[in-house]
């Protein structure tokens, strides 16, 4: 049982009448016992009820003023930051947070870290419920388990938050589930029990006070209601404030992944993936793991991880062979990339027959009943029979919201709501995508042009994902090839593509009508191909050399992975490609996207972070810092910036608390 403080009031001639009230309180319980061979029914007259409310809840005044001044005023704020450099706003924001942490322990809430002001707002209108049973005189709470400490009502009375809500026994300490109902089914008619609705509020000025406001009554008399508020004073908030310009980690974080391939593993998954060898010339760049079911031959520059069933070389077809491969962020040799885990011998063979199931199905023939693959998937308008020619557009609504379309052989419709489109023939894309769809084709798929998203790909894994982002995608399943004819060469000597492609038993790459012409790195053949690609045979590609150098087609080319693909998943039926039978390790950095996790990492400083050892077995040139968070590790890379930055901390110190004024207010009862 908590005990009752001696506080000094100015109220005139309150101790007195507050000796006699405590009086009547220790006189009831008393007058209950000796009633209760009488019979329940016996009517408790408006008059007796009031003063019993009242003498309730000027005790529970007391209880809250004797619990703040009994808080442990050792706490500190977090240092708030505020990178824009203003001390004032780093203040405010410290100074916010004290206040809600205090006053949830008083009218319940979590304070947010995230939105000091919004959780301090939010915090002091909450609204918290005790209950005093007048025969035991012990006291409960609505009670919030999973913080271990009082809960916010969002209803009072007898069929508010008490009726099923957690109690918990104050004086013993005893949780009690189910509420009164379940615990103490007779509290509306057996006049034991008092509602003492409570909300308590700090208010900052000179000097700063505690706004206390209670109001109590008898559940079995709810309409009788009295409602004290007290006003308590207490010294300030301090804070202390710094300012200084510091390097910020305040991009993208992620968490490193070792695991066996025991997990669904997609097509999508790779920026490149080839059924046979694979060459990629001296001006090739790849971001994205690159991976073969043969041997890789990289003369190029592979930012991210290579993975060949058979061997990773360094030569460059179209450099005479010469060694001019580079791997990883900082362009190391093939030695380094083996022994650094950005090469891979032995890598297992992917599961091409998953790419006619995500087309057909079990079956070759549509059934939509069936609904097994693409053809089976697709809706009636979004299902032709034949060749298609398929254009993705964006248009402006009244509202001024974009709404992707698409119009197929020249019917303009929304995008498919499930995302499926399948053409029974050879399919001509096109386009800019706004939203998520795959087009699956039984014949060729033929690049009519470029195809871009609206919400550009994430070709820089650490680009940060702003809030609420969704990405486009867009999937492109070709039974046997995906083409880019002459005439989309003629026409766009720059191409880029992005999607996500799959040729199941082709190639992706030029079609007939081309000529060659002398290789140069001035650009002025060049491509991206901004998503991944997958394809089965090595029978042609984007560029053609004859080794003398003369080439066909697209002598630049850039091969970036979505990151978007790994971080919100492949498009619509995307197939899978499970290609191990034995344990195989693979390492993956996954984007940190908890906000509150966000917010305390991106605070942290350069000097915050531990640079881990080239030697160590977690280290990656691309991710040379961690930190140690709540049980995780989780790691950085090399891009600081430098801001100026201000920080603040607030604690307050404990002094002897009093009531300064007191008063009943008849009409404003405390209610969420």
């Amino acid at each position: 049982m908590w005990k009752l403080s001696i506080f000094r009031r100015e109220r005139p001639g309150f101790a007195l009448v507050f000796t006699i009230l405590i009086a009547l309180a220790m006189i009831v319980p008393v007058m209950i016992l000796a009633s209760n061979a009488a019979s329940r029914r016996r009517r408790v007259s408006g008059e007796a009820v009031s003063d019993r409310v009242l003498t309730v809840a000027d005790a529970t005044i007391d209880r809250i003023l004797n619990k703040i001044n009994t808080f442990p005023f050792t706490f500190n704020t977090p240092s708030i930051v505020d990178n824009e450099g203003n001390v004032d706003e780093a203040t405010k924001k410290a100074q916010d947070y004290l206040i809600s942490y205090y006053i949830s322990q008083l009218n319940g809430g979590v304070p947010d870290i995230t939105d000091p002001e919004g959780s301090c707002n939010t915090i002091s209108n909450n609204v918290s419920t005790y209950l005093y049973n007048l025969q035991t005189q012990e006291y409960y709470a609505v009670w919030d388990s999973t913080n271990d400490k009082i809960a916010s009502v969002s209803s009072v009375g007898p069929d508010g938050d008490i009726k099923n809500s957690t109690l918990k026994n104050l004086n013993s300490g005893n949780i009690l589930n189910g509420g009164m109902e379940a615990n103490f089914p007779n509290y509306k008619k057996d006049n034991l029990w008092m509602e003492i609705d409570t909300n308590t509020q700090y208010c900052p000025g000179t000097p700063d006070e505690w706004k206390i406001r209670v109001t109590s009554y008898l559940l079995s008399k709810p309409n009788i209601k009295r409602t004290i508020e007290a006003i308590a004073s207490r010294g300030k908030i301090e804070t202390s404030t710094s300012t200084t310009s510091v390097e910020k980690a305040n991009g993208n974080w992620y968490t490193r992944e070792v695991s066996t391939e025991t997990t669904t593993v997609y097509f999508s998954d790779f920026s490149g993936l080839y059924h046979t060898k694979v060459y990629f010339g001296k001006y090739e760049t790849t971001r994205g793991a690159i991976r073969s079911d043969s041997n890789i031959y990289m003369g190029g520059w592979a930012e991210d991880p290579v993975y060949a069933h058979g061997r990773v070389y360094d030569q460059a077809l179209d450099d005479g062979w010469a060694h001019d491969g580079r791997f990883g962020p900082d362009r190391k040799r093939l030695y380094w990339a083996k022994t650094h885990g950005y090469a891979y011998d032995g890598y297992p063979k992917a599961t091409w027959p998953n790419g006619d199931k995500a087309l057909f199905g079990s079956k070759y023939v549509r059934d939509p009943v069936g609904d097994d693959g693409l053809q089976d998937k697709a809706f009636s308008d979004y299902y032709v029979n034949g060749d298609a020619t398929i254009v993705f557009s964006v248009v402006t609504d009244a509202n001024g919201n974009k709404i992707g379309k698409v119009t197929i052989n020249g019917v303009t419709y929304d995008m498919p709501p499930n995302g499926a489109i399948f053409v029974n023939g050879d399919a001509t894309v096109s386009g800019t995508v706004k939203g998520r769809c795959t087009v699956g084709a039984r014949g060729n798929i033929y690049i009519g042009g470029n195809i871009l998203y609206d919400n550009p790909p994430r070709t820089d894994k650490n680009t940060p994902i702003p809030p609420g982002y969704t990405p486009d995608s867009l999937g492109l399943i070709a039974y046997d090839n995906i083409v880019i004819p002459v005439s989309t060469f003629n026409s766009h000597h720059h191409l880029e593509i992005d999607a996500a492609m799959l040729a199941v038993h082709g190639w992706f790459g030029i079609g007939s009508g081309y000529t060659w012409h002398r290789i140069n790195g001035s650009g002025e053949y060049e491509a991206w191909w901004n998503g991944c690609q997958a394809v089965y045979s090595g029978g042609n590609a984007p560029a053609i050399g004859d080794g003398w150098g003369n080439v066909k087609g697209y002598d630049i080319q850039h091969t970036n992975y979505d990151w978007n693909l790994y971080d919100f998943g492949p498009p619509p039926f995307y197939p899978p490609t499970n290609s191990h039978d034995t344990e195989h390790t693979t390492v993956r950095y996954v984007i940190v996207t908890d906000a509150n996790t966000l917010n305390h990492l991106r605070s942290l400083k350069k000097e915050d972070l531990t640079q881990i050892d080239p030697s160590a077995s977690d280290y990656d040139p691309e991710h040379p810092y961690k930190y140690y968070y709540n049980g995780t590790w989780y790691y950085y890379g090399t891009t600081f910036n430098l801001v100026n930055t201000a920080a603040a901390t607030a604690h307050m110190n404990p002094t002897d608390l009093y009531r300064i004024s007191w008063k009943e207010q008849i009409a404003e009862p405390v209610r969420p």
